[in-house]
């Protein structure tokens, strides 16, 4: 007896019912299988028709139509099922014809011995046909998959790769197929290689190993991959090979180390960084970095788990707590800075950025929080501010408390000289008129405000302004430059006129410049006072050809009240404070001539 076919359909087509039961007694004892008859064609296409069979077994010498003409329709129906002619007139035309056609088997009609050979290849057939199905089946698979797929022979060679295989490895199908692997694969992955089957084909081993590989391709870097390998199924002593199928990780490799990055960003971050699931009541804390671990004072699996505004107290007020969660329910990013508090009870300033992280849906996943202890920041915030409020209280004393005695001095000045002829008098109004000048540096460094509107001013125009202005006595001007800037114009204007002013008294009295700009209306300014206004390329300069600047003093000449010890005023503060406000430098450095030479850099032009 044949070993039986599982849950085997097979279809009988005769149209001699004789022929028909014997062949289905004989059948179903043989292979244990299902056997519906039919005795005519059309029958067949009707069953057929209504379901699927595993196996077809026809006359050849039928009324309707003979068995290669029922095959060809069959075909023509894309029934691909098993066709096995059967026929009691037989003939060496008709079974080239049949096998020509494509038939699975071609027997004549005879006795026990000829239907037993009938029921093998019957079985047969079956067994191809389904091991051919699966086949297929897994075929579409592995080519929808794309994976390279490789086939190692017992040799050692490769019997079989495919596309994808060819497409990773850089080599065409041809010329790996019936080499080793040591083609696309070093020594030490080779012999790995080797080691993975002695293990599945050991007794004890697995019966796929999966382990990773570096494929070398014929051009570029060594690809990471992920070799999953197994036997070829066989008998006995007789291997028959090895398959496996690779898969390309360097991708994945890269993208864990990126993420590997990400997250240690995240670790060491020098501002707490938190993140919560807002699916869970509270919107608990999942995750915190070890910043926040250090500003909040509690231990991490302390707060795992814990609502993520847990950290607030009796000083913390409600209209910030209440704009938190209406910002968490409506999915919104919010900042504030609110006052926590630490484990141990120190109170400190937070300044909180939530941020919701969304889901392919546009549903927030995760909502992460920034935090950064600011308590310092405001601390200098208010000082700043107490300080603010000091400068303006100090700007009102000046421009009023002190103007108006200043004022007063002055008009009885004016009524002692029509009494009274004394050079006295006179020294007491240049005193008047250098508090009036300190009063007036000191409002503008005290005013000074950052926020400015620039439009184009020419440089020559302004310093022949500038110059109108001053008491230069003899000393000249010489203009280099016909440069169009762009700055404030009072400001601007008040700039240059502090560095003129200060050419000219230090030139002219052959003193260092001090911080003071105020001119003495004595001195006579002496042939050797002459001042120079010059361009550079990202900016301009005042010189002179007076002796100089100390190159010791030279960074602190500008700071506020700075002297060399023969004045006590503001003026080159004012420049450096305006020139600041224009995002401008300001250096001290030697003219040509030796003397003192004031360059501003930064400067755009028009």
């Amino acid at each position: 007896m044949s070993p039986a076919i599982d849950s085997c359909r097979l279809l009988h087509v005769d149209d001699d019912p004789s022929i028909l039961s014997l062949t289905e007694a004989f059948l179903d004892r043989e292979l244990d299988c299902t056997v519906t008859t039919v005795t005519s064609v059309e029958a067949a296409l009707d069953r057929l028709a209504a379901d699927d069979v595993d196996c077809i077994v026809s006359d050849y010498d039928m009324p309707e139509m003979d068995g290669l003409a029922f095959f060809e329709t069959l075909r023509d129906r894309e029934v691909d099922a098993p066709f096995v002619l059967y026929t009691g007139k037989g003939s060496e035309e008709i079974a080239s014809q049949a096998l020509n056609a494509g038939v699975t088997g071609y027997f004549q009609k005879g006795g026990p011995e000829q239907l037993r050979r009938l029921a093998n290849r019957v079985r047969q057939a079956v067994e191809e046909s389904r091991t051919r199905t699966v086949a297929d089946r897994y075929s579409t698979v592995m080519a929808a998959l794309g994976y390279p797929i490789y086939v190692v022979d017992e040799t050692g060679h490769f019997e079989f790769v495919n596309e994808p295989f060819a497409e990773l490895t850089g080599y065409d199908v041809s010329t790996v197929v019936g080499s080793k692997p040591g083609l696309v694969k070093d020594d030490d992955a080779v012999a790995r290689a080797a080691d993975e089957l002695g293990s599945i084909l050991s007794s004890e081993g697995p019966s796929i190993s999966r382990f990773e590989v570096d494929i070398v391709p014929k051009e570029g870097e060594p690809i990471r991959c992920r070799d999953h390998m197994a036997a070829l199924p066989y008998e006995g002593d007789s291997f028959e090979g090895s398959v496996g199928i690779l898969r390309d990780i360097s991708t994945e490799r890269r993208r864990a180390r990126e993420l590997g990055y990400r997250t240690r960003a995240m670790d060491e971050a020098p501002v707490g960084i938190t993140m919560s699931n807002p699916d869970r009541p509270g919107t608990p804390l999942i995750y915190v970095n070890d910043r926040f671990v250090e500003m909040t004072g509690y231990d991490r699996e302390a707060m795992l788990g814990r609502d993520c505004l847990f950290l607030q107290g009796a000083e913390t007020t409600d209209e910030r707590i209440d704009e938190l969660r209406a910002a968490l329910a409506a999915g919104d990013p919010v900042t504030a800075t609110l006052r926590n508090y630490r484990r141990d009870g120190e109170k400190f300033w937070n300044r909180l950025s939530l941020a919701p992280l969304e889901d392919e849906g546009g549903n927030v996943a995760r909502w992460v929080g920034f935090q950064e202890d600011v308590t310092a920041h405001k601390r200098y915030q208010r000082r700043l501010e107490r300080q603010n409020a000091r400068l303006e209280r100090t700007a009102g004393v000046l421009s009023h408390d002190l103007r108006n005695p200043l004022t007063v001095a002055k008009g009885r000045l004016d009524v002692a000289r029509d009494e009274v002829d004394s050079d006295d008098l006179d020294a007491v109004a240049d005193a008047h008129g250098r508090i009036e000048a300190l009063v007036d540096d000191l409002l503008a460094l005290v005013r000074n405000d950052d926020d400015i509107d620039t439009e184009p001013v020419s440089l020559a125009t302004v310093a022949e302004t500038c110059w109108a202005g001053l008491d230069t006595g003899t000393a000249t001007l010489r203009i280099e430059t016909d440069r169009t800037l762009l700055a404030e114009p009072g400001r601007f204007e008040r700039l240059l006129t502090h560095l003129l002013g200060n050419a000219v008294e230090h030139d002219s009295t052959g003193s260092q410049p001090s911080a003071d700009n105020a001119v003495d209306p004595s001195g006579d300014g002496g042939p050797s006072a002459r001042i120079t206004v010059g361009g550079m390329p990202d900016g301009f300069y005042v010189a002179d050809d007076g002796p100089g600047v100390e190159s010791a003093k030279r960074e602190r000449i500008v700071e506020l009240g700075g002297s060399d010890g023969d004045g006590a005023g503001f003026g080159l503060s004012i420049v450096e404070e305006f020139a600041g406000a224009h995002d401008w430098t300001v250096g001290v450095t030697t003219s040509e001539t030796g003397g003192a030479r004031f360059e501003v850099v930064g400067v755009d032009t028009a």
